[in-house]
């Protein structure tokens, strides 16, 4: 057997005895012995993958008012009315108008409705509490008078007025007219109080200032002061002041101090009648998403105010 036929022969023997570690293109493991000697091929590293990217949610769109609403005029109605008067055409003239007739029936609608609910309801009507017809309001107001000199009487059986003067003070001496009305209209102990240690013509009687002043921290003349014993000492006019504001100012001065009974309190305040306190509304516990629960709590309040 030549060369030739022995090569011949090692290739078919090859072909019909490959065992099955050879590679897939017939070659055997020894043929390819760069690939390592313990007969293992590491697997191809899948390819890196990029993290996905997360979507953002797309922005809520805004709501949209219902057309022919009242937010929707509230919007639209200032633009119709820069249309109309940048561009007048007949379209945008009438446009605008329409927007503002229908604004104006549904503004009508709410009064006559509101109407209706006030008068069936007694705690809305105001006339319950101050009357509106001109006679009954004439005897609202007088009530309150009377009931103002009755408190005026009988505070002035618990305090006392100190009025600071100056002889040189010429508006001591209109202030001192004032106070003598009323010490004879209510029945007030009055003690005057020279700064300066003189007197004036029309005050009949007066003593030096020792100090109070002083303590009160008065700061001009006229002063007038209303003294509760033991402890009451409230300055309720600093300058001249006619008689309706002072025997006003003396009363708000009387209810801070407790110095009136409360049923005498309640007829002079009769604007107070049927209105809300602020501690009506303290710790309700309500979340205010529930009218009918606020609208309750309110009545409840109001029961007894009248």
């Amino acid at each position: 057997m030549d060369h030739r036929q022995a090569f011949a022969f090692m290739q078919l023997f090859i072909t019909l005895v490959m065992p099955a570690w050879a590679d897939p293109a017939g070659q055997p493991f020894f043929q390819g012995k760069e690939e390592g000697w313990f007969w293992y091929k590491d697997p191809k590293e899948p390819p890196l993958r990029e993290p996905a990217k997360l979507q953002q949610p797309a922005p809520a769109k805004p709501k949209q008012p219902e057309p022919l609403s009242v937010e929707w005029l509230r919007k639209q109605m200032p633009m119709l009315l820069d249309q109309a008067i940048d561009t007048p055409t007949r379209e945008n003239v009438e446009a605008y108008l329409y927007a503002q007739r229908l604004a104006m029936d549904k503004s009508q609608r709410f009064s006559e409705m509101s109407q209706r609910v006030v008068y069936s309801d007694p705690f809305l009507d105001e006339n319950n509490r101050v009357p509106i017809a001109s006679f009954a309001k004439s005897s609202f107001l007088n009530g309150i008078d009377q009931a103002a000199d009755a408190g005026l009487k009988h505070l002035a059986t618990v305090a006392g007025l100190w009025v600071f003067f100056d002889s040189r003070c010429a508006l001591c001496r209109v202030h001192a007219e004032t106070i003598e009305a009323m010490r004879k209209k209510h029945g007030f102990v009055v003690k005057y109080i020279s700064l300066d240690g003189m007197g004036l013509p029309n005050i009949p009687a007066w003593v030096p200032d020792l100090g109070q002043s002083r303590t009160l921290n008065v700061r001009m003349t006229p002063t007038t002061v209303l003294v509760a014993p033991p402890n009451h000492f409230l300055v309720v006019s600093q300058g001249m002041m006619a008689q309706t504001q002072l025997e006003e100012r003396m009363l708000v001065a009387a209810e801070s101090e407790d110095l009136l009974p409360q049923a005498m309190l309640a007829d002079v305040r009769r604007y107070d009648r049927g209105v809300l306190k602020a501690e009506d509304t303290w710790g309700a516990g309500l979340s205010g998403q529930d009218p009918a629960a606020w609208v309750k709590l309110l009545k409840d309040r109001l029961k007894g105010r009248y």
